[in-house]
Order: structure tokens, then sequence, then C-alpha cells
């Protein structure tokens, strides 16, 4: 099994899910998007069995930024279209998958979501929850402040207090996590250095319980993404 990660920023990485893929056997490839010296390999979506789009800055419902998200749109309705293709988008990637399903992608009305908040189980019979063991809401980390609308035809599958829609699931083979459920300890402290003007913009502090909310995070994390990747 052959996996392609796409980053959109050099501190964005698959955390906690790489565990998950190398236990897994994945050959995994990464390509650094944000390097404008690397083209994406030709015909990636015939190459692959599992393509993650990562998080990142870019915009993709900016009229501006077309011709960036241009290839990454074209890969990601590729695979799509093909029934024995698996993606996972994470953030920025959750909005490019929601993009090519035909759903608005837009900036917030309230704002950045920055810092943790509970997520809620909204389809517990979905299979990709399966390895949950009946957890119906965990913490998860946000960092963003675009959103997407459900697409028609997929599955609403976490729900947020602050925004809505954190993830949507389409085939049982194509899912979109607004939310970060990756983050390791090392990844957070990274990014709060990284993205330091954005979390103050949006006003979380990190307090002590940041942490047991992580590591928490991770559990269910870990969890939800073997259940995607085992389906």
């Amino acid at each position: 099994m052959r996996c392609l990660i796409v980053r959109f920023k050099d501190c964005e990485g698959p955390g906690t899910l790489l565990d998950s893929l190398q236990a897994r056997n994945y050959r995994i490839t990464y390509h650094n998007a944000y390097d404008e010296r690397v083209h994406i390999v030709p015909a990636a979506h015939q190459m692959f069995d599992l393509v993650v789009f990562l998080g990142g800055p870019q915009t993709v419902h900016d009229p501006e930024q077309h011709k960036f998200f241009k290839p990454w749109l074209e890969l990601a309705s590729h695979l799509v279209s093909m029934k024995d293709k698996k993606v996972i988008g994470i953030c920025l990637g959750s909005q490019i998958l929601a993009t090519v399903l035909g759903a608005k992608v837009y900036e917030g009305e309230k704002g950045p979501e920055v810092g943790f908040s509970d997520v809620k189980v909204v389809n517990p019979s979905n299979p990709a929850f399966l390895k949950l063991n009946g957890t119906s809401s965990f913490p998860a980390f946000h960092l963003h402040e675009d959103v997407f609308e459900i697409p028609k035809g997929a599955d609403h599958l976490l729900q947020g207090s602050f925004y809505s829609n954190q993830m949507f699931g389409y085939k049982n083979r194509v899912f979109g996590i607004q939310c970060h459920l990756e983050v390791t300890e090392s990844m957070l402290e990274v990014w709060k250095n990284v993205h330091s003007e954005f979390i103050k913009k949006a006003g979380w502090i990190p307090g002590p319980e940041t942490e047991d909310l992580r590591s928490q995070m991770e559990r269910a994390g870990r969890a939800l993404f073997e259940g995607i990747l085992d389906l």
C-alpha cells in the first residue's frame, strides 16, 4: 500500500497519523506543496492507494490563489471519483475536499477558532468510529478561520460548538477533518511559535490543562485514524 502526504507548510506533518500508517506497512511519500520548485508526481491519483492533504495557511476560496491550488484540486477530484482510493484531508486539506465535492468554503463569520474544545460524534454508527468504543465526544485542537459546508451526499461526522462542521465522510473513503486530531506534544510547541500572531488574534492562552487535553485528543484521534484506515 502506498500513501502520499501533501504538506502545505513546513511545520505541518502527519503527527500521530504516521504511527497508524507505519503500523499498516504503508510506503509513504511526502510532497511539499509550498515549495514551488517541486511538482506533483504525474498521475499521482493512480500511483497511491491513500492520499493525505494536511493543513496550511493558504485560502482555497481566494481567487488569487487559484493557480496554486489547481493541481491539488485536480488530484483530489480524480481521487474522489475513483472507487478504490481513500483520501483524508485535515484542516486546509478538508477544505480542498469539500471544494471538489461542491460544498462552499468560506471565512467563518465568528472569526478564528483556536485552542482546545470538544467535538461531538454526530453519527456513532458510522464505521469510521468503530475503534472509539462508544466515545461520544472528545477534545480537539482548532487552528483555523475558514470553514466548510457539509458536501451533498456526505455524512456529518463530528460537530463542534463554535463551528459546527468539524468532519464529514463521503462514501466511507473520503474524509474531511476541519479540526486537528494528529497533533503531538512537540508539534503543538512549534505551532505556538509559528502561529503566535494568529493565536493572539483569536485570544487563546494555553493553560496548565493543555497537555492533558492534547493527550485525550491523541487517544481519540488515533482510534479515529485507525478506524478510517481499516475501512
